[in-house]
């Protein structure tokens, strides 16, 4: 592969540097990386060089360089990156609040609060797609109901006694502690 030499003026340094400060102060950190690796480029620096100087790989730098000579700066600004597809359609989605709204009950489990696990259940059992608990969170929140975390109480225990414990028994403990 051919070595990539942007031109430029030195007035056109002066400009790229600029815009990369300006960048810079508005939190485009990748944007001033790359108005870097343009103005080090027009100064006569290589890919391997500028990489080195800016601890990226030589690559990415040969797409920056090749993207200024196709599109100019615009060509060096950040796009809209798809990632992951997401998983629940709208139709899905509308179909899982209906199923949440009403209760994990009527769906057949015995507890009165949905939780993530249960949750991730009902989108394996109905769409046949698998979440991690900790990510169902996420799309709970995104179909605006909140996460609940039931709290674990022992059935079969007796108030009373466990009352007159924290008041008799426990003090004692946390002086015996010092």
């Amino acid at each position: 592969m051919r070595a990539i030499k942007v031109h430029g003026t030195q007035k056109k340094i002066q400009q790229l540097v600029e815009l990369s400060k300006q960048a810079l102060r508005d939190g485009a950190y990748h944007v001033a990386t790359r108005l870097h690796a343009v103005a080090l480029n027009m100064e006569g620096k290589t890919a391997p060089q500028i990489a080195n100087a800016l601890k990226v790989h030589r690559s990415k730098v040969s797409l920056w360089l090749r993207s200024w000579q196709q599109e100019g700066v615009d060509g060096l600004y950040e796009t809209h990156r798809s990632g992951r597809a997401r998983g629940l359609s709208e139709h899905q989605c509308q179909k899982l609040k209906d199923i949440l709204a009403s209760g994990p009950v009527a769906y057949g489990f015995n507890s009165g609060v949905w939780t993530c696990p249960m949750v991730a259940r009902v989108i394996d059992e109905e769409f046949s797609l698998s979440y991690h608990p900790a990510h169902v969170s996420r799309i709970l929140l995104d179909l605006d109901f909140s996460v609940q975390r039931p709290r674990k109480v022992l059935a079969r225990a007796d108030k009373s006694s466990q009352s007159r414990w924290v008041r008799c028994q426990y003090p004692a403990l946390k002086k015996s502690q010092n």
